[in-house]
Formats: structure tokens, sequence, C-alpha cells
């Protein structure tokens, strides 16, 4: 399967950890490899891609990066009012 159409795993499968456990571990190759691959996209794009390809997921960050996410929605439409006001909602 192509790396890009990797299924999710199952919430049961998921290694749950706090950021804490996660900064204290040592880095493994897989998530070493993963942080310097990702280029823009939302913070829970990556959040998702980073448990798709490893299994971990920090729960603590999950109400942060829906707020980062909305916050950027948010700046992205101001400047396609500004830039493009015929396509702004």
């Amino acid at each position: 399967m192509p790396k890009g159409d990797k299924q999710m795993p199952q919430e049961s499968t998921a290694r749950k950890m706090s950021i804490k456990a996660f900064l204290a571990r040592e880095e493994s190759p897989e998530v070493r490899a993963l942080v310097g691959s990702f280029n823009g996209g939302a913070f829970m794009c990556c959040h998702t891609h980073i448990f798709a390809e490893t299994g971990i997921w920090i729960e603590e960050l999950v109400p942060i990066f829906q707020k980062l996410d909305a916050n950027l929605a948010v700046t992205t439409e101001q400047k396609v009012r500004v830039l493009s006001p015929q396509f702004a909602k």
C-alpha cells in the first residue's frame, strides 16, 4: 500500500501517552523521519499522520491543535477576504 494510503490504526491499538512521556523517551528513527517530512498543513493532520505511522497518540495535544487549526483557518480567511474578496465567504 502506498505511504499516503496507509490505514489509520484502530483506537485500541493506539499507544496513548502524555507529552511528558513522549518527550522523555528516546526518539525513534521512525519519528525522526516523520518530523522532517511535514511541510504546511493542519496541526491535527500532522498529529494523525504521526499516529498512522507510529501508533502514538498524545491526547493532550488534541485541544491545542484544534485551537491552532481554528486560528490558522481564521487567519487564512482574513487574507482571502483582502486578496480575493470575490472568493471570500
